[in-house]
């Protein structure tokens, strides 16, 4: 779906679009053909070099997350074919919007922060964290539900745990140690319950602390955006003692450098 909103075809838009909910089923954020989504799920549709094959082969997630994630044990011609695919999706999506800058959200990249620097010199990085607690959950809740009617493959829910516990460690860690490539001036690291307190402060700091120009042109249209939702209610996690333990135990250096606590 997300590929081919992407394109923004009209036929598409017209005959599939009553066949998506609302809202996302996992967080309950507004979910339509033609809104912004993860550019992975394009790439994915567009080369077979992609993490996000594990949806259909689960078992080789660990595999997926290591060549196509953080990069560590992919080719030289896969990752060419990552560059060439990439850069034309850019430019795919610049034409298709008429834009002339654009704005990635895609968590796998966060593995990637060496590359993209090398491809795009100058670009910009947000990095947002979340409570470890409600990442667990979240993605839990996400990749179990989610799975279910795509895969080839049967996976059992511990060996799912187990991925997501291992392989957030992993982009955790490839984060902290590639971000030093970064050029001083064009990162900023927010925590995501910041900017949910105070989403206009925080888009006006990240403006200026990136020198991203436009905001005081931009600001009624993002105020406007703000605004809509403030109705919206996101999922609440209620964290069982299992998941305190599992995400202690796995993810403690989170907990500590961004302090977070129950």
């Amino acid at each position: 779906f997300p590929h081919l909103m992407m394109w923004g075809q009209p036929f598409f838009k017209k005959n599939m679009s009553w066949l998506m909910p609302d809202k996302r089923p996992t967080d309950n954020m507004e979910l339509a053909v033609d809104l912004p989504q993860e550019e992975e799920f394009a790439l994915s549709n567009m080369m077979p070099y992609t993490y996000y094959n594990f949806w259909f082969l689960p078992k080789y997630q660990q595999e997926y997350a290591d060549k196509y994630l953080l990069f560590d044990d992919i080719t030289d011609a896969e990752l060419k074919v990552f560059e060439e695919v990439f850069t034309k999706l850019i430019k795919i999506s610049l034409w298709n919007t008429h834009g002339t800058q654009f704005l990635s959200k895609n968590p796998p990249h966060t593995g990637r922060v060496k590359e993209l620097v090398k491809m795009f010199p100058n670009a910009k990085f947000i990095y947002l964290v979340r409570n470890p607690y409600t990442v667990f959950e979240s993605t839990r809740s996400f990749f179990t539900n989610t799975i279910q009617p795509l895969k080839l493959q049967d996976v059992s829910n511990e060996q799912l745990e187990e991925n997501i516990l291992s392989i957030y460690a992993k982009l955790y860690h490839k984060y902290e140690s590639d971000k030093k490539f970064i050029p001083e001036g064009n990162l900023i690291e927010v925590k995501f319950e910041d900017f949910e307190a105070d989403a206009m402060g925080m888009t006006e700091a990240i403006y200026k602390s990136l020198s991203i120009p436009g905001f005081a042109e931009a600001h009624s249209d993002i105020e406007k955006y703000v605004g809509g939702k403030k109705g919206y209610k996101k999922n609440k996690y209620k964290y069982d003692d299992r998941t305190i333990q599992l995400v202690e135990k796995n993810w403690d250096f989170a907990l500590k450098q961004w302090d977070y606590k129950l």
